[in-house]
């Protein structure tokens, strides 16, 4: 039986770009994924998780800023 590698991991910097074109209408997530070669799923996925993770800041935020928890310079703005 052969084993399949394992496809290199993609950088999230680059997860990010890959996203927010996704999501600015440039290109569709079947196009992204040839673009890419990567699978359809794990754009979906990336995309979900994106935005599940905004809606978190979003929620979360103001509470987290009052309690000292946020810390803007320990993230930076992506290219």
């Amino acid at each position: 039986m052969a084993i399949v590698p394992r496809p290199p991991q993609i950088a999230p910097e680059k997860k990010i770009r890959i996203v927010l074109s996704v999501l600015a209408g440039e290109v569709t997530i079947a196009e992204a994924a040839r673009n890419e070669g990567v699978a359809e799923v794990s754009i979906s996925k990336w995309r979900n998780e994106f935005l599940d993770a905004g809606k978190h800041a979003l929620t979360v935020g103001r509470s987290l800023l009052a309690a000292g928890g946020f810390r803007p310079h320990l993230h930076p703005r992506l290219p």
